[in-house]
């Protein structure tokens, strides 16, 4: 009899475990192959750089990547999404004949690019903003004219968080 109120105790037990529902999750909680953002991916550092362009359409696409932390930034396309909301510190230069180059953002739920900053001259040049980003904000450097040569570079980083 003691080994029956033991087992039926604890079988109570289990079953009130059980049915118990999950904790409530918070954050992000979207994934999927272009490596999107979880709430833990949005806790640590989110940083990338890169160079060594090549003109797709006129937006320059980085053939070697320098730093990729955190989540955002695709290689393969050259474009940096906001998947982690912030403030973020994002660079670009380009050097070549009577080179200018265009940051432009194309905002969540969005179809176009819009201008941020620019640079050129008759050599090229760098810039750099600061940016309050929302999730899904995509970032890319395009060429308006002239063209780039080796050494261009586009690189942010998220210096606070939402």
């Amino acid at each position: 009899m003691l080994v029956w109120t033991i087992l039926l105790g604890l079988s109570a037990g289990l079953l009130v475990n059980a049915a118990r529902p999950d904790p409530p999750r918070s954050g992000i909680t979207t994934v999927g192959s272009l490596k999107l953002a979880t709430a833990e991916d949005c806790v640590g550092l989110v940083a990338f750089s890169a160079t060594s362009s090549t003109n797709n359409d006129a937006q320059l696409i980085f053939r070697e990547t320098l730093v990729n932390k955190g989540v955002g930034y695709i290689a393969e396309t050259g474009i940096f999404t906001t998947h982690c909301p912030g403030i973020y510190h994002i660079s670009f230069a380009g050097y070549g004949s009577d080179l200018k180059l265009t940051l432009k953002r194309k905002a969540n739920n969005s179809n176009s690019w819009k201008p941020i900053v620019s640079t050129g001259s008759r050599y090229g040049g760098a810039n750099q903003v600061i940016l309050d980003c929302d999730v899904g904000d995509q970032f890319a450097v395009f060429v308006d004219a002239g063209k780039s040569n080796e050494g261009t570079t586009f690189s942010g980083y998220r210096i606070a968080k939402k």
